[in-house]
């Protein structure tokens, strides 16, 4: 039988905005969205660190995107 997971607020939260936005859900665009729904603004660092965990139980998977100019190089890490 599977165990079945808890969620806090923030975390239910933070599923609802990345269901919203569906395959554009990256870091700015939850904080973005959280921020609009809500009025609250999450600071990158409990975001990440609440996107990790929930990660952990299995509720969210990621992934990183192609790395392009406009952010140095660097890749968007995506969320589903």
């Amino acid at each position: 039988m599977k165990q079945q997971v808890s969620l806090g607020e923030f975390e239910q939260i933070a599923l609802l905005a990345i269901l919203r936005l569906g395959e554009n859900a990256y870091g700015v665009t939850i904080r973005e969205e959280i921020a609009a729904c809500t009025g609250r603004e999450p600071s990158p660092g409990a975001l990440y660190t609440t996107l990790d965990r929930m990660e952990q139980k299995g509720v969210v998977r990621s992934w990183l995107g192609e790395a392009t100019a406009q952010r140095g190089g660097k890749a968007k890490r995506y969320f589903a």
